[in-house]
């Protein structure tokens, strides 16, 4: 379920819902929102029982520096791209999908202000193939 607080919302939410990924192929996870000046966009895995984000697989600030996980078992297999504006649209791109990738992801907007809260959005990957 989205989460927004000070005006950021998402206005392409997956709101918790299913997408399928094909073993060995990419999906790309994408999210358009506005509302409000957006200092980061982080992409990651779904903490259990949590809308918060377990690890952090991408995380791009709007100076467009971009950082993505180095350990395993997303290394080398995560993207994203994001302008920096907002309104805005961000998209994280997971390659060379796998079976444990099956999970839920989260996508966290980080507003441009102290006293602003975040806002979340999740979805549940689903993958199939042989």
């Amino acid at each position: 379920m989205p989460f927004a607080v000070c005006g950021l919302q998402f206005t392409s939410p997956f709101n918790g819902n299913k997408v399928t990924g094909v073993l060995g192929s990419s999906f790309n996870f994408t999210w358009a929102f506005h509302g409000g000046k957006v200092f980061k966009v982080q992409w990651g895995t779904k903490q259990d029982g949590f809308v918060d984000i377990k690890d952090v697989l991408v995380s791009i600030d709007k100076l467009q520096a971009i950082s993505t996980i180095q350990n395993l078992p997303y290394s080398g297999r995560v993207r994203g791209d994001w302008d920096g504006s907002s309104p805005g649209q961000a998209t994280f791109t997971l390659s060379s999908i796998q079976k444990a990738d099956e999970r839920f992801y989260v996508c966290q907007l980080l507003p441009d202000t102290l006293d602003g809260q975040p806002a979340y959005d999740t979805v549940q990957l689903l993958v199939v193939g042989k």
